[in-house]
Formats: C-alpha cells, structure tokens, sequence
C-alpha cells in the first residue's frame, strides 16, 4: 500500500520513468483512434475485447485487482469486479499495459502470469505510471485543480477528492499525480496520502464510485458454445466444449485461491 512512509520514493521513481511512459501513450495515440484522446477508458476496453479473452467476475479479495495470462494460444484478461468502480477502472488500464507492452513476457512465463512482488516492482510501478498518466489527463488536472484551489473552503485533501469523480480514479493515483506534476510538495502529499477520504464524501460526489458492480461475464463463451453446436461435427465440438470446461474450473480455481480457500501457492495475484 502506498503511504505517507513510501510516497517519495513512487513520486521519483514516477518522475524517472515518466519519459519512456509518455512516449508509449504517444505512440498509442499516434495509431490514430480518435477513443485513446477523449475516452481512453473506453479505449482500453475496446481494444481488449477485440484482441483477447476478457473474463470479468467478484473476487473477494481486497488485495487483487486483476490479471493477464496466455492459456491454450489464448490471452485472458481477468478483471476483478469485487471492487470499487474507481479501482476497477485503474486496474483496467493496469493490465491493458502488461497485455499491449508485456505481451512476450507474460507469454513465456512458466505460469504465463504477470504477478506483483512490491509496489516498487519497476514490472508493476510501470503499468501504475501509465494508467496515471493516461486516465488523469494534465489539461483537464491543471484546469480542474486550479478552479478548486479558488475555494477557500476545501482543504487540499478535499480538493483531491473532488477530483475523483473528474477522473474515476483512486483517490491515492490523484495525490501521486498531484505532487508527480508538481501542484503539490511532497510534504503535502504526505500530509493527504493517508486521509480517511471514504467516510468523508461530500454529498455532492457519486457514491456510486467506490461501489463494485460484481458483474460477470466471460466474453463470447456462449456465443462460441453456440456456434460450435450448430456447425462442427460431434468431435470437434466435444474439443471445444472440454478446453471451455477446463478453463471454467481454471478460473474457478483461481477465484477459490485468491479468496484464501485453496492451499495451492502456485498462482500469484496482480
């Protein structure tokens, strides 16, 4: 967890990463999708389901947001709907970059997972720096930040959290960004890091942000199952249906694992 103690040190790791980051997002922009600019969220989401298996579904683990893995020629994205609608979307764009950037890696991994071993972790800190980046606009930051500092009656932890609803991102990605781009020093960000901003909401913000949506949904599996039926003969769907029954009890033994019900050690969360 990011806090008082350790927010220096993402700060300037962010900082000393923040040109190799900013050039990747270039590089996606320039692809020419008009969705990267103005809607990067959906961006993301779009390109995942178009170019890998999504699976979205609870895990009740308050420690594991989401994950990337190759499985039979297949990559999967696993996003954990568990969780806060503003982590939701952070992880989303967390694991588009292990997907898109870490491609070959997570692809000759011996568990063909990318896990997480520290929030200093460079193969982890990376994908946080771009979701900042990409998901928390500068314009948008500098003009929002500086009409709220006009308010003399918000405190700059209120400020940080007025800028949730702006970005739907944690409350943490917005104090790292804030003293990352400067409006901010790291005092203050230490002074803020650790505020209990979630039993003090303004009335005017969005509850619906910090609830989870606990939707399910494993991308064209009936489709499939359904055209497999109506158009393959009685051994080739047999094959079909069992690599999707394997799979489902794969995912259902991740869930079991990364809720703390199975022994197994051998899957690592990200």
């Amino acid at each position: 967890m990011i806090n008082k103690e350790n927010i220096e040190k993402v700060v300037n790791f962010n900082r000393d990463y923040l040109p190799e980051v900013k050039s990747k997002i270039e590089m996606l922009k320039s692809s020419g999708d008009p969705l990267i600019a103005s809607k990067p969220l959906e961006f993301i989401k779009t390109y995942l389901y178009e170019n890998a298996r999504v699976l979205e579904f609870p895990i009740k683990n308050s420690d594991y947001g989401g994950l990337v893995f190759y499985y039979n020629q297949d990559f999967y994205i696993q996003i954990n709907t568990a969780q806060p609608k503003i982590y939701e979307n952070f992880m989303w764009a967390h694991e588009f970059y292990h997907f898109y950037f870490d491609k070959d890696k997570v692809k000759k991994k011996e568990e063909n997972l990318v896990q997480i071993d520290s929030i200093f972790d460079e193969k982890e800190r990376l994908p946080n720096l771009f979701a900042g980046e990409l998901l928390i606009n500068d314009h948008i930051l500098n003009r929002k930040y500086t009409s709220l500092k006009k308010d003399n009656s918000l405190s700059l932890a209120d400020i940080a959290v007025h800028l949730i609803p702006v970005f739907e991102v944690p409350y943490k990605a917005i104090v790292i960004k804030l003293a990352q781009n400067q409006f901010i020093t790291i005092d203050k960000a230490k002074d803020i890091i650790d505020y209990d901003y979630k039993n003090n909401l303004p009335d005017e913000i969005d509850r619906t942000l910090f609830a989870a949506s606990n939707k399910i949904k494993i991308d064209d599996y009936k489709n499939l199952i359904s055209k497999a039926e109506n158009n393959l003969n009685e051994e080739d769907y047999q094959s079909i249906i069992n690599k999707y029954k394997k799979l489902y009890q794969l995912v259902l033994d991740w869930r079991k694992e990364l809720a703390g019900e199975s022994e197994n050690e051998g899957y690592r969360k990200s």
